[in-house]
């Protein structure tokens, strides 16, 4: 590994260590909310995950930049991309390395650093990405295929940490609004007793809220880290991908609507004090369990056709 670094070009060297160390800082801002906030547990696995996709792209990123390249000459609107990317990549580092400083663990500055991590490695790619020591830049198509094979380890950083608080708000507000008036056709249709208030049912037996917590952006977000490992590591095709991170998200609001169904029917045979506590967090549970299980399932149908090759 260290002849192969020095075999590298010295701007692939510096721009290589410099995106080494805004991860550093990226992990060390990002542990914090790992460690408070238990719906973000899920963000231990972010730095396992980069590096098993690394180590398995790893032969191929070798021979894009082992190899040697004739001179080319880019498009001007490439250097402009590749040069406002990184200026200002750089500069999101900076003033998130700058609230950490002056005001400690914060969503903004976690949230601009996750969002710069990405823009500075593609950028860099874009700008500095050779072969070996005595070649001249990547063509095109290459740095292309470069920016794919660190796709992954560069963006799963933005699911694991925390969205900005008003963000989290807006999106929790409109689940919830759908949450409820499932829970309420559902229970209203087959003739039971429930009067909606607001974000609070009413039961024969009490009334029940529905918190922000049960709409179900938890378990999305949880879901859509796991939906985009799967679909990295199993799937061949980039549409396959995007399709398998659909699913992903789809069946982690269906299912959270099941949960929802089955806590209002527990409360209302049980009362609202049955829900609270293990019936809660295990139903939770569940629906990161089902959804994990039905993407499994949906691997080898979605890979169907290259098996059949």
């Amino acid at each position: 590994m260290t002849d192969w670094f020095k075999s590298l070009s010295g701007e692939v060297r510096w721009v290589l260590v410099l995106c080494l160390a805004t991860l550093v800082l990226l992990c060390w801002e990002q542990l914090h909310w790992w460690q408070v906030r238990e719906d973000y547990l899920f963000g231990f696995l972010a730095l396992p995950f980069a590096l098993f996709v690394l180590r398995e792209r790893f032969p191929q990123i070798r021979k894009l930049l082992d190899h040697s390249y004739a001179i080319g000459v880019d498009p001007p609107w490439v250097s402009v991309l590749g040069g406002v990317g990184f200026a200002g990549a750089i500069l999101a580092v900076g003033l998130g390395a700058l609230i950490l400083f002056v005001q400690g663990h914060s969503q903004p500055a976690s949230f601009l650093i996750s969002l710069a991590f990405p823009v500075l490695v593609f950028s860099s790619v874009i700008l500095f990405a050779r072969g070996n020591q005595d070649s001249h830049l990547m063509p095109l198509l290459d740095r292309w295929r470069l920016i794919c094979l660190l796709g992954f380890p560069s963006l799963v950083w933005i699911l694991s940490t925390p969205i900005l608080s008003f963000l989290e708000k807006k999106v929790s507000i409109l689940l919830l609004r759908q949450v409820i008036a499932a829970v309420f056709l559902v229970f209203d249709s087959l003739g039971l007793f429930i009067e909606q208030r607001g974000s609070t049912l009413l039961l024969p037996k009490g009334a029940v809220g529905v918190a922000d917590a049960c709409s179900g952006i938890r378990s999305l977000m949880a879901c859509l880290f796991a939906g985009s490992f799967l679909g990295v590591v199993c799937l061949s095709r980039l549409w396959k991908k995007c399709l398998f991170v659909f699913f992903a998200c789809f069946l982690a609001f269906v299912f959270n609507i099941f949960r929802s169904l089955f806590l209002t029917a527990w409360a209302y045979r049980n009362g609202p004090e049955s829900i609270a506590g293990t019936v809660h967090d295990a139903t939770g549970f569940a629906v990161l369990g089902l959804t994990t299980l039905c993407l499994l399932g949906l691997v080898p149908l979605l890979e169907a056709d290259r098996t059949a090759d």
